[in-house]
């Protein structure tokens, strides 16, 4: 995550430890199929895969820690990232990706969003905007509510579209460090347009599947697309390198899997969807998660 006012960023990028430099991003703008492998510079199919999951793509602003944030990671003496902060409203900055997007009618309630919640006749046709990002970059309701998705932050001149939190669906997961968020909308056409745009990333993913089976354990391809120390949107191309799987105890059928790659992040970087060449975008990418001796890895999720 990155801390501090939006004052303070330009200052964070230039004295970055982590990532003297920022050789590895590429502004959004910027980006076409030379930086991917050979193997896809005639492919129009993987180039768009990764711009559209870009403009799914969100910055996630939030400004309170919850009070009810462990001290260490459950079962360990690993401190949980931002104890001492709990209570406090610094700022702190993150990445997400939209999911999924739900319509509702007059049959099931009215807008929840702020405009809404300020009117005496609040919306009664809305939509709901499912956001998956890290646990550690926001834990719960009472930070969920106090948090923003900023959509289409590509420069410092585009235009941009917010969302102000509402809660975290069900309860976020701390040992897989990934939280799913529910944001509301009277804003159809914004409904619609986000709709189309996370089917056609699904589709997309499905294609690129298809087509590109059997190099999925030979190229390893791994892009993330992030706001690095809160700037505008970067993509970032490497490769995974190692995974650990486990089984889910709470379904044996399942698997549960936690990458490691060489793919650029930085503060800022947390919570944004890492995808792997053959990971189908149905249900959830794994979300980013930090750092160790290992390499970068992301969250613990299904495979």
């Amino acid at each position: 995550m990155c801390y501090g006012g939006e004052a303070d960023l330009h200052k964070h990028v230039n004295n970055c430890k982590k990532n003297p430099g920022h050789k590895g991003f590429i502004p959004l703008k910027d980006f076409n199929i030379k930086y991917l492998p050979s193997r896809f510079h005639d492919d129009d199919l993987m180039s768009e895969t990764i711009k559209t999951l870009a403009a799914l793509t969100v910055q996630v602003k939030t400004k309170f820690t919850s009070l009810e944030r462990p001290e260490f990671y459950p079962g360990t003496q690993v401190p949980y990232p931002c104890y001492n902060d709990r209570g406090s409203h610094v700022m702190r900055l993150g990445t997400g990706r939209v999911w999924c997007v739900y319509k509702y009618t007059e049959s099931e309630g009215t807008c929840h969003c702020a405009k809404c919640q300020d009117s005496a006749t609040p919306s009664k046709v809305w939509g709901q905007v499912h956001v998956l990002t890290a646990t550690h970059v926001v834990f719960d309701d009472s930070e969920a509510r106090q948090t923003r998705c900023v959509l289409g932050f590509v420069d410092n001149k585009s235009p941009v579209v917010s969302l102000d939190g509402w809660e975290v669906w069900r309860k976020a997961n701390i040992e897989g460090d990934w939280c799913r968020l529910t944001y509301s909308t009277c804003d159809l056409e914004l409904v619609d347009e986000l709709d189309k745009m996370c089917q056609h990333f699904d589709d997309l993913c499905g294609e690129v599947e298809d087509k590109y089976r059997r190099f999925h354990d030979v190229v390893k391809l791994t892009v993330i697309v992030s706001h690095p120390h809160g700037c505008p949107k970067q993509v970032s191309v490497g490769q995974w390198t190692h995974k650990h799987e486990r089984d889910d105890d709470d379904d044996d059928d399942e698997t549960l899997t936690r990458y490691w790659y060489t793919t650029c992040t930085c503060p800022g970087s947390s919570g944004a969807s890492i995808y792997r060449l053959g990971h189908v975008g149905w249900p959830y990418h794994h979300p980013h998660s930090g750092s160790n001796s290992e390499g970068n890895y992301c969250g613990e999720m299904w495979d």
